[in-house]
């Protein structure tokens, strides 16, 4: 069994938030998943600026990116823990398949 990722309080704010998102939207006519994904895209570069110019609000932005993609798979009505935790495996296996793949080569470039 995995950990949890997030602690029962937090999965409930998440869910809240996901809500009066859906519910803001729906007000607005907006499909809710067409806005995710606008607003994902939007913060990629956004990040990427406030980054490049050593302005740390590029923290805050990148835990609203966070929280979108968070809702995208409540959206999908996937379970957060277990997709998280599944995707926590998957790059510890591939980093560490990457690691080895690196020291190999070194080796024998050596």
């Amino acid at each position: 069994m995995s950990d949890p990722v997030f602690n029962p309080a937090a999965l409930k704010r998440l869910k809240k938030i996901h809500r009066l998102s859906q519910q803001y939207n729906q007000h607005v006519g907006m499909p809710h998943d067409k806005r995710l994904f606008e607003l994902i895209v939007y913060h990629v570069p956004e990040i990427q600026a406030l980054y490049n110019q050593g302005d740390r609000h590029f923290v805050t932005e990148t835990g609203d990116l966070w929280v979108l993609c968070c809702e995208l798979l409540l959206e999908a009505g996937a379970d957060i823990d277990g997709s998280l935790n599944h995707c926590f495996e998957r790059y510890e296996k591939k980093l560490s398949a990457l690691i080895k793949d690196a020291e190999d080569k070194s080796a024998q470039d050596a």
